[in-house]
Order: C-alpha cells, then sequence, then structure tokens
C-alpha cells in the first residue's frame, strides 16, 4: 500500500500539535482585528504584506536579523581564539551583531504575522510553529544582549546566541516548509495556458456597463468587465490562494477578493491591496464586428502548458523484453 513519505511539516499533523491551533486562533483573531480596524490598518498590513513593491516583504526582511546573528556567532568564535589586544573589538563587534538582530527582528515579524493571518488549517499551523520558534530564538538574542550590555556573563550570553542560532535554523526550516512544500504565498496559477492566438468569447451586447461576465479562454476562466466604455480582461483567480474574482465586489474598475480581501486594478492588474504581492494575469481586449476579442498578454507566454486529457479508463502498463514500457488501454 502507497504511505505518503513524511515532510518535517506533515509532522505537526500529530494530534499532539493540536495546541498550536488553540494559540493559533485567538492571535490570528486579534491580528485581524487590529488590521481591519480602519483603512489606515490595512494599508500598513498591505505594506507588510509587499503589496506596493509587489514582492513580499518577509523575505527581503529576514536577511538583517538571520545576517546579523550568524556574524555574531563567527565573531563569538573568534573571540575565544583572539589575543588579549584583539578580544575587546571582537567582542564590541559580535555584540553590535546581536543588538542589529534584535532590532532587525521587529520589522521582520511583523511582515510575517501580516502572511500569516490570511492562512487556515494545517498551514495555519505550520505558520504558529514558525512563529513561536522565532519569537523564542528572539528571546534568547534579547536575554544575550541584555547581559552583553550591563557586563554580565559572557559565557552564558553567548550560550543563550548559540541556542538562539539553532532554534532560528529549525524555525526558518519550518518556514521553508510552508513555501517550497506547502506553496504559502507562491501565486497561484491554477489553470493551463491559454490560446495564444485571438479568440472571439462573447457578443459585445452582452457585456453591460459595470456587470462583470466570466467567459472561457481555452480552460481558461477570464473575467470582463467594462467600465467607462473600456473592456476589462483578467484571470477571474486570486493569484493570493486563488479565490474566484467574479464572487468578489466591484468599486469601478476595482475588485475585492471575497476569500482574503485582496483587491486589484482591472486596468492593469496591479494588486493594491494584500495580501496579494502580485498582479493578476490580463488579456488584451478587442472589438470588431459586434464581438469581444481576448488575447493573453505577455505574462501569459510563461503559464505552464495544458496537461494530458483525464484518462476515462485505467491505463495498463507492460515492460517490453528490451525494458521500455508499453501502454495499452
Amino acid at each position: 500500500m502507497t504511505k505518503q513519505a513524511r515532510t518535517l511539516s506533515s509532522l505537526l499533523e500529530a494530534p499532539r500539535w493540536a495546541w498550536l491551533d488553540a494559540v493559533a486562533g485567538p492571535v490570528q483573531g486579534a491580528a485581524h482585528a487590529v488590521y481591519r480596524a480602519s483603512p489606515v490598518g490595512m494599508k500598513v498590513k498591505s505594506l507588510l504584506n509587499g503589496t506596493p513593491l509587489r514582492h513580499r516583504m518577509h523575505p527581503m526582511l529576514i536577511a538583517v536579523p538571520l545576517g546579523a546573528w550568524t556574524m555574531a556567532v563567527v565573531l563569538d568564535a573568534i573571540e575565544g581564539q583572539a589575543g588579549r589586544r584583539e578580544r575587546q573589538g571582537l567582542r564590541a563587534a559580535a555584540d553590535t551583531s546581536v543588538a542589529v538582530g534584535v532590532i532587525g527582528a521587529l520589522p521582520t515579524a511583523m511582515s510575517g504575522v501580516a502572511d500569516w493571518v490570511d492562512l487556515y488549517d494545517h498551514h495555519r499551523r505550520v505558520g504558529m510553529a514558525h512563529a513561536l520558534l522565532n519569537t523564542v530564538a528572539l528571546g534568547c538574542y534579547g536575554v544575550s544582549l541584555a547581559l552583553r550590555t550591563s557586563g554580565g556573563s559572557r559565557g552564558l550570553a553567548k550560550a543563550l546566541s548559540n541556542t538562539g542560532y539553532g532554534v532560528l535554523a529549525l524555525g526558518g526550516a519550518l518556514g521553508g516548509e510552508l513555501v517550497y512544500t506547502l506553496g504559502v504565498n507562491v501565486p497561484h496559477t491554477i489553470y493551463p495556458k491559454p490560446p495564444d492566438e485571438e479568440t472571439d468569447v462573447l457578443a459585445s451586447d452582452e457585456l453591460v456597463e459595470g456587470t462583470p461576465v466570466v467567459v472561457e479562454v481555452g480552460r481558461v476562466p477570464v473575467l470582463l468587465l467594462r467600465h467607462n466604455g473600456a473592456v476589462h480582461a483578467v484571470q477571474d483567480w486570486c493569484p493570493h490562494a486563488g479565490g474566484p474574482l467574479s464572487q468578489g465586489t466591484f468599486d469601478g474598475d476595482i475588485v475585492e477578493c471575497p476569500w482574503h480581501q485582496s483587491r486589484f486594478c482591472l486596468a492593469d492588474g496591479a494588486p493594491v491591496q494584500g495580501p496579494a504581492s502580485v498582479p493578476l494575469r490580463t488579456f488584451e481586449v478587442r472589438e470588431a464586428g459586434g464581438r469581444i476579442l481576448v488575447t493573453p498578454s505577455y505574462e501569459a507566454q510563461s503559464w505552464p502548458p495544458p496537461p494530458e486529457p483525464i484518462r476515462d479508463r485505467p491505463q495498463h502498463i507492460a515492460l517490453a523484453p528490451d525494458g521500455e514500457s508499453q501502454a495499452s488501454t
């Protein structure tokens, strides 16, 4: 019998880790309450998501504490082998590195919370474990910094830094699982590549001003909206988590995803409110002879090819004498 191979994040599926959900629920609710309390809160969240930059903030900010604390580990190790004359300078450099890491960890954590707050189920649990480990690491470095600056035990300060670095590495491994194994915050391209050629999709008089319509281009659902006489055409799924944009709310040429409230400008697909941070795929539109015709924009050229047709019956594979497989149906 085939059984799923284990990964680091799948270990957290065990019932003994259910307490992570009990912690995550109230924390997520509180974060949502803060962000959604006012338009300013949503703007701050969008900034932390990286929406204005169209790139996630968290992976960029993590370079600061990770780099600083890595340097601190190296400097602490060198200090132990250095002569008396060099030791003072190495201590100062190590302490500064720890301090830079602590300061840099604060905005990094804020951006991480802004990305995590929209997760659910197992993804949320793994994200909670990631956050708690990073919090422990930050606590270790905070106490280490206090000992360093107050003249406390140098050996204990170093031990705490090393412990914090190990915990940080484990938290980073879970962060990598979130992205590379679970696909968190990876742009959703959930449909095959549409035909490259121009496609006739709808009669012009069927697209009423301000009323969205969904059509299919190949096997790809495309959202059409006529606004101030211009016709906009974009993918009908939110790149953040695949939400159906056609079921969202519309304000002029802005659409809001019904799942996590990401907002996009239909004129060019640009995200204007997080958690989404990448643009929608767009389609060029032409009206001729009372018909609406669409062609994928340049970005569509990088879509994956369409899959093979779904099999309607099992395929039996036998090995030929030369070792090559032969399929039969």
